[in-house]
């Protein structure tokens, strides 16, 4: 098995817990302010188990948890770390249902009814009480519309120091009502949503996202919601489809959007549909340097930061180093052998696990 940077998922041997959904895993004292989750004890001390408290008893996982992570326990006897102190991005998946049928999407969606994820996901959050930024993912958290505002309302009641970052397709903002009702929110809390725009075309966008109708909806979305002063990170993922609208993505970025906090230009990761596409859609990033410096220097010039996630350090040109970011998740990244004499490898965001076999494009050294 390939070793990630942080091991997530765990298999359970033991039959003690039972019990299926979120938990507060604890190595210390139970504390009794936590309301929202049931407490477990992680331990690889079994002297320490007794009939008082639910336990686990896993020498892998008590090494690799901190105090007070949120775990999840699924049907098949299996832990996953949802939320982690020790990991440099969190989030919480609120829905897997969707209205687009992203080519590259990494979690395919479902069509039956999940929103009691929202609940759950809500009081993980608040368990976890974080003053860093946590992730809202799907699926699409806005397809479920007051779901999402009473999480908002939720999280903001019992864990105020937490920051969010709420992944969505933009399409909900197109209601303008419900884009009030967000910025009425955003004004009180620290919450930025990042929305995905992958061509000015909207034949383009709409062959990449799977649905007839997408762009406008998003790009009304961006206006109502950026004309309310919601904060806005706009996400652009270059691929063969849409490589010659990169430029004029930012371009029109900058001069038909208010509220957009952040540009990210992200490297394609080949997990979900998008291995099935590969072919089609990736392109290796030497080919488009050109155009990723160009995009940047406009977005630059206009007072508009550019992050570029997921490219390794050595893939990329010097010039645009600067704006790549450490942004892979540690859960699923990975550092090849070559890297570890790599001056830069503390800087870099190396590779995505999946990546490995037809889909990886070997490091390089840097000169």
């Amino acid at each position: 098995m390939l070793d990630t940077v942080r091991q997530d998922r765990f298999r359970l041997y033991s039959d003690d817990l039972k019990q299926e959904g979120y938990i507060i895993l604890r190595k210390k004292d139970f504390t009794t302010t936590n309301k929202f989750l049931n407490q477990v004890l992680l331990t690889d001390d079994r002297s320490k188990i007794n009939s008082e408290c639910d336990v686990i008893f896993d020498k892998e996982v008590a090494s690799s948890i901190d105090d007070g992570d949120i775990g999840f326990i699924s049907s098949n006897g299996s832990l996953r770390i949802a939320l982690s102190h020790k990991a440099n991005h969190n989030s919480i998946l609120v829905t897997e249902r969707c209205n687009n049928r992203c080519l590259f999407c990494s979690q395919p969606p479902k069509e039956e009814n999940d929103d009691w994820l929202f609940i759950q996901g809500a009081f993980a959050i608040a368990a976890f009480q974080s003053s860093d930024t946590i992730g809202i993912t799907g699926g699409e958290p806005l397809l479920y519309g007051d779901k999402i505002l009473n999480l908002i309302d939720f999280t903001s009641t019992h864990t105020p120091n937490t920051k969010l970052h709420i992944l969505t397709n933009g399409r909900g903002f197109s209601d303008v009502n419900f884009s009030n009702e967000i910025a009425d929110r955003t004004n009180n809390n620290d919450i930025v949503f990042g929305v995905p725009l992958y061509s000015t075309n909207p034949e383009i966008h709409d062959k990449l996202v799977g649905s007839k109708g997408a762009y406008n909806e998003t790009v009304l979305g961006i206006i109502n919601a950026g004309n309310l002063g919601v904060p806005i990170e706009l996400r652009i993922i270059p691929n063969k489809i849409n490589i010659g609208c990169i430029e004029s993505i930012v371009e029109y970025t900058m001069r038909c959007f208010s509220s957009i906090s952040q540009i990210s230009i992200m490297n394609l990761e080949p997990t979900g549909w998008a291995k099935h596409n590969w072919e089609s859609l990736y392109l290796e990033p030497s080919s488009y340097l050109d155009v990723l410096t160009r995009s940047v220097s406009i977005a630059e010039n206009c007072g508009v930061h550019v992050s570029l996630f997921n490219y390794p350090l050595c893939h990329i040109s010097s010039e645009l180093r600067p704006y790549a970011v450490k942004s892979i998740s540690d859960w699923k990244n990975y550092y090849p052998n070559f890297c570890s004499s790599c001056r830069k490898r503390d800087l870099c965001t190396g590779y995505f696990a999946s990546s490995i076999g037809k889909y990886h494009h070997p490091p390089e050294e840097l000169l």
